[in-house]
């Protein structure tokens, strides 16, 4: 079973005003979020596959295309986070190798 972690949230998208108008509010609660949401939605469909798969072997009411796309769905979620950090990684090294 493959279980991703959360992103915690750690404050740097926070205003540093306290004010609540709207811009604030939702400057705040920008990219950890979606980022948060996305893992979430992938690790849905990873703990799904898995469900699918331990009932398939039990013997469950599971057919076996119904398994097979549940794994490729996993699979490519998966993919996608990968690349996905991979290009994050990227952008972080070619902003950190740029001169002032």
């Amino acid at each position: 079973m493959v279980t991703i972690a959360g992103v915690s949230n750690t404050g740097l998208a926070t205003p540093a005003s306290t004010s609540t108008s709207a811009a604030g509010s939702a400057a705040g609660s920008g990219f950890a979020d979606a980022l948060q949401n996305a893992l979430d939605q992938v690790n849905a469909t990873t703990n799904e596959a898995d469900q699918l798969a331990s009932s398939f072997a039990a013997g469950g009411p599971v057919s076996i295309d119904q398994l097979m796309v549940a794994e490729q769905e996993a699979s490519l979620a998966v993919d996608m986070v990968v690349q996905v950090r991979n290009r994050v990684v990227s952008a972080y090294q070619s902003i950190m190798n740029m001169q002032i």
